[in-house]
């Protein structure tokens, strides 16, 4: 039986790691989940990879495939909405775009956010910031011919709960894309607020595995 160049062997996986991947799970950081998500096959060290939001390099540290291309606007001047390559010209990629709407404060979460993503201008709004995100990962799909690991989050904004995870999947599967995974990253206990709870907190954030389709 021959296998297609994106479907997952599970005879690479070494015997040492044959723990599962638990698809809700505290990873210590990104770098973590990125390990586990090679363990799964959606990264392979031989693959050539792409990371248009590479920031401080923080996704790669416990694991790195052999040929990392790397943007981000405030190091290269690329913006990940028009990226110097040709279509399929990777075989994986990981997409972490600022995915929280700033709401019109200057907040250390988001000035964390213009540092990491060397954003001059992050927009204000849940729509500006999904336009973002569309638009970053319609780019990222068309130069990737395999699998796209893309990170957003559902969060409260202006006392209204914006789903970024169903908007951010609906336009991968619109855009024709394959949903082939969904991971959720713990973290902490949310944000803290001194009035009076009305959502739950968000302490996790979600990776979604895309796979382009033949």
């Amino acid at each position: 039986m021959t296998m297609s160049l994106f479907e997952v062997d599970w005879s690479l996986r070494p015997a040492m790691e044959s723990a599962p991947v638990l698809a809700a799970t505290a990873w210590a950081d990104n770098a973590a989940m990125v390990l586990d998500c090679a363990r799964l096959g959606y990264l392979r060290e031989e693959w050539r990879t792409l990371d248009p939001t590479y920031g401080k390099g923080n996704w790669w540290t416990r694991w790195h495939p052999n040929e990392l291309v790397t943007h981000d606007l405030a190091i290269d001047g690329v913006d990940f909405r028009e990226l110097p390559h040709k279509d399929g010209e990777f075989q994986a990629a990981v997409f972490d775009p600022p995915y929280i709407a700033q709401g019109g404060r200057d907040t250390s979460t988001t000035q964390n956010f213009l540092n990491r993503f060397g954003l001059v201008d992050v927009p204000k709004t849940t729509k500006g910031v999904q336009e973002l995100i569309n638009a970053g990962l319609s780019e990222v799909a068309r130069v990737t011919r395999g699998f796209i690991l893309v990170k957003c989050k559902d969060y409260v904004n202006g006392g209204v709960l914006w789903l970024g995870t169903h908007h951010t999947l609906t336009h991968a599967l619109v855009s024709g894309l394959e949903c082939v995974d969904r991971l959720e990253h713990l973290s902490g206990t949310g944000p803290q607020s001194q009035q009076r709870q009305v959502h739950s907190r968000r302490n996790f954030s979600t990776l979604f595995v895309f796979r382009s389709r033949p």
